[in-house]
């Protein structure tokens, strides 16, 4: 036999070790981004950032924050808390503790001496005056699922327009405006 004829079995051979480790170390750096990236937009402290779409910005929307208790919004800079009982509501300029069925509906109510103006009051206010410019943009926390409708209906009293959102019960939450849009 010709030694030039002869195959030989390390000719055929090829090793995808090396192309293995290589990929490992690639999905390992990948791995490492994703999970750093998760933990930065989920971790303590992280908030969201709400961006009304072009067709809302026709008006001004005003943050509320709603838990079932407090409302919370900004004026100024500073961040307001107050408490809001749902369930007293003004008809005709008559305030009403109003009494609920089950379902919700208002069965009745009794009528109440007026509360005393508050800073919610003023809120409210200046959103009726500036309807057309403005609206009231509600984050809803769980624990104000349940007494949504009744804080709303100060709102829908006035004929203020709203829009509402769902929102984690601790999470932040803040408005993004173009610069051009903010009063």
């Amino acid at each position: 036999m010709h030694p030039g004829n002869v195959e030989s079995a390390e000719q055929d051979h090829f090793d995808l070790l090396p192309f293995i480790a290589i990929m490992l170390c690639l999905l390992g750096a990948l791995l490492l981004v994703t999970m750093s990236m998760a933990s930065i937009s989920l971790g303590a402290g992280a908030g969201e950032g709400w961006i009304p779409g072009p067709e809302k910005l026709t008006k001004i929307p005003i943050l509320i924050e709603w838990d079932g208790t407090d409302a919370v919004w900004r004026k100024g800079g500073a961040r307001i808390r107050e408490s809001v009982d749902a369930d007293v509501l003004p008809v005709d300029g008559v305030w009403y503790r109003v009494r609920r069925g089950e379902n919700g509906d208002i069965l009745g109510g009794v009528p109440v001496p007026e509360p005393p103006r508050s800073r919610f009051d003023e809120l409210l206010a200046g959103l009726a005056a500036n309807r057309e410019t403005s609206y009231a943009l509600i984050a809803v926390r769980p624990s104000g699922f349940d007494s949504f409708s009744r804080f709303s209906e100060r709102f829908r009293g006035l004929r203020i327009d709203i829009g509402y959102e769902p929102i984690d019960q601790s999470k932040p939450v803040r408005l993004l405006l173009p610069k051009e849009v903010l009063p």
